[in-house]
């Protein structure tokens, strides 16, 4: 378990680093990032530097250089919570904690970031800026993977509203629907919408999952003993920023082929679906997937996309 608070040295080494380095200053008691020493500031976001101080409201905080600096250490009051620093007794800023611990923990670049589409700006936005400019690194991480928000029969999902559940409860208990559901129907229906994309989470969602489950398993049973190789156009589709949905359209298209060429030992159609829902993690009784042939895949489908570009 990771507790902020226990992070508190990589955080004041960090603010020191970006004053040193001119990306930091101390003004008003507190201390501030420097948005304009960084120039290509907003670029996940695709938000221009010169269209925010353009469009900034003229109550702007007097002691910064520019609207749209940040703070980074923030004094606090006798009655607030607070730590001792170089600036005084306070407490690190919303977005310097995450740049502290990430780089402690995982290094100055490392290869997956994530997290919700609301959390692209200021957060992220803010995070590359402290990172990149305290550790003079051209990246924080190599990718960034934003999810779209879970809604439930239309609405937001929240306890007020009546309409949270948990996946406990979706497994075990019979509080939506009117039934359990089965775990391997729960992913499908999530992984039906690209992560980008909000999730509409219904009754009718969850049993058109189970229903599409249904006919898959029944079509993959009638392939052969031998699992067949993953099919190329579901690595494809899963290369292409997990487009699930992709994936999944060949998938039902496997599945119509191999109905109509029916029990026929030789049912190819049906050999790759089950390769493919075995490869998906879901229970197609003793299929296996060539774990050789998955990687040869993955790497053929590489080196075609760095060929292309």
């Amino acid at each position: 378990l990771l507790v902020r608070a226990d992070g508190k040295a990589d955080m004041l080494s960090l603010i020191r680093q970006l004053i040193e380095r001119g990306h930091a200053y101390v003004a008003g008691g507190e201390v501030l990032f420097d948005t304009a020493s960084m120039p290509d500031y907003g670029e996940l976001s695709k938000r221009n530097l010169d269209e925010q101080q353009a469009g900034a409201r003229i109550a702007v905080d007097a002691h910064k250089k520019n609207p749209g600096d940040f703070v980074l250490w923030k004094l606090s009051s006798p009655e607030e919570p607070g730590w001792e620093s170089p600036w005084g007794r306070g407490r690190p800023g919303w977005h310097i904690e995450c740049s502290a611990m990430s780089a402690a923990y995982l290094g100055e670049v490392f290869d997956i970031h994530g997290g919700g589409l609301d959390l692209i700006f200021p957060h992220h936005e803010n995070e590359i800026a402290q990172s990149r400019c305290a550790h003079g690194t051209k990246v924080m991480a190599n990718v960034w993977m934003h999810n779209g928000f879970l809604q439930v029969e239309g609405q937001k999902m929240s306890k007020s509203l009546g309409n949270f559940y948990s996946i406990h409860e979706l497994l075990e208990t019979e509080t939506f629907g009117g039934r359990t559901w089965p775990g391997e129907v729960l992913r499908l229906a999530m992984l039906m919408t690209h992560y980008r994309e909000p999730i509409d989470f219904s009754v009718r969602k969850l049993e058109e999952a189970e229903n599409t489950l249904r006919k898959w398993k029944r079509a993959a049973d009638l392939a052969p003993a031998a699992a067949n190789d993953l099919p190329a156009e579901v690595v494809e589709a899963l290369s292409d920023d997990l487009a699930t949905y992709a994936a999944f359209q060949r998938l039902t298209q496997l599945a119509g082929e191999a109905v109509e060429a029916g029990g026929d030992g030789g049912n190819a159609a049906a050999a790759s679906l089950k390769a493919a829902l075995a490869f998906l993690g879901f229970d197609v009784g003793a299929a296996k997937v060539d774990e050789t042939a998955v990687a040869k895949a993955i790497a053929d489908r590489l080196e075609f996309i760095a060929a292309k570009n």
